[in-house]
């Protein structure tokens, strides 16, 4: 099994950029949230990315 880690603005936006890079459906992968981001001081300073881990079965890809 494949497991590779993606990142976005929000976790269901990582999810997205998994799921195009990986062109499988949202029901053949499993997911782990590792982090949900944060937005910082006003949206500007200390943004953190949420991070996910995307799980697929190569015999999926």
């Amino acid at each position: 099994m494949l497991e590779i880690e993606f990142k976005g603005k929000t976790v269901e936006e990582a999810i997205n950029n998994g799921l195009l890079q990986l062109r499988c459906k949202r029901e053949d992968i499993t997911i782990k949230i590792v982090s949900e981001g944060t937005t910082g001081l006003f949206g500007l300073m200390g943004t953190k990315p949420a991070i996910v881990l995307i799980s697929v079965d190569s015999k999926k890809l």
